[in-house]
């Protein structure tokens, strides 16, 4: 018996020590997650304007265009990490002026743990020390990935030289080129299709969580700015009416009932055309900038 289980340590031990290094190595990866928490350790207390939110703003909003802002947005990054980044940095904002955040046609319905994004969440833990859910595959990199995707990482850094760095140095999501766009007709019915919630048990979550982004905004006397994304005609002309009105008119009431919130609805703005989209419901370079400088008035206005 004792031979056996030496037998299976001596088995096990090597696995479990590739396994380790193969945790370490992949960690050491540079990528967007942990960018944005050493910007933010770093220049929290310099940012005047944050940006917030899912890839409507990663690829949306270019913080080059607005003087002392960061893009601390993310792909499907739903209200709740957007308060805990909040809350991360809560005695660093000491110049924080504004916070940016979209609540588009999916904000009130969905969050990342229950998205097709969920692999996400090991991110914020692992990187941006974050942990809003206690699983335990979300702590290790190893777990929480396939080893074909693990190796192809490993390779992909030690042997080519290539990171995980997909954002400018102020969070902006650059990869979405103009010169690579999607089927704006097609993505606009898949993507709308996909942002459409089968029920609304999310709902009362995140407008709880939008409520106390908010009270944070007002215990700082930090001004809210909220937007609906603008979105190409082939991606609205498949929504919902009935979730896209519950969730204008719930912004309206917010709009209404605090003095620190401005809503700006975008999302059938006449100022974007077709080649400001990667696709139906994401903007491209050219977009962003226009989406940018845009943001710069209507943050002028309060």
């Amino acid at each position: 018996m004792k031979k056996f289980v030496k037998y299976i340590i001596l088995f096990i031990l090597p696995i479990i020590l590739l396994a380790v290094l193969f945790e370490v190595l992949i960690r050491r990866i540079p990528n967007d997650y942990g960018y944005k928490k050493s910007y933010l350790d770093h220049h929290a207390n310099e940012v005047s304007i944050l940006f917030l939110g899912s890839s409507h703003v990663y690829y949306g909003i270019n913080p080059k265009y607005i003087k002392s802002s960061f893009n601390a947005s993310y792909i499907s990054q739903s209200f709740d990490y957007d308060l805990e980044i909040l809350k991360k940095y809560g005695n660093q904002w000491t110049h924080l002026k504004y916070i940016v955040i979209p609540v588009d046609y999916f904000s009130f319905y969905g969050r990342l743990e229950n998205s097709p994004e969920a692999w996400r969440a090991k991110n914020y833990r692992i990187y941006y020390d974050i942990n809003t859910d206690h699983k335990i595959f979300n702590s290790t990199e190893i777990l929480s990935n396939k080893l074909d995707i693990n190796l192809s990482r490993l390779y992909n850094h030690y042997l080519k030289g290539e990171n995980d760095i997909s954002c400018s140095s102020l969070g902006w999501g650059s990869s979405y080129k103009s010169i690579n766009h999607k089927d704006l007709v097609k993505s606009g019915a898949t993507a709308a299709a996909r942002h459409t919630a089968k029920d609304n048990l999310q709902y009362p979550t995140n407008l709880h969580l939008l409520d106390e982004i908010i009270a944070f905004a007002e215990h700082k006397h930090i001004k809210v700015l909220l937007f609906t994304s603008p979105a190409y005609k082939s991606y609205v002309s498949h929504l919902s009416k009935k979730q896209l009105n519950t969730t204008l008119s719930t912004i309206k009431k917010l709009n209404t009932s605090h003095s620190t919130i401005k809503y700006f609805n975008l999302l059938q703005d006449s100022s974007f055309h077709a080649q400001d989209f990667y696709d139906a419901d994401h903007l491209n370079e050219i977009g962003a900038k226009k989406l940018s400088l845009k943001m710069n008035v209507l943050l002028s206005k309060i």
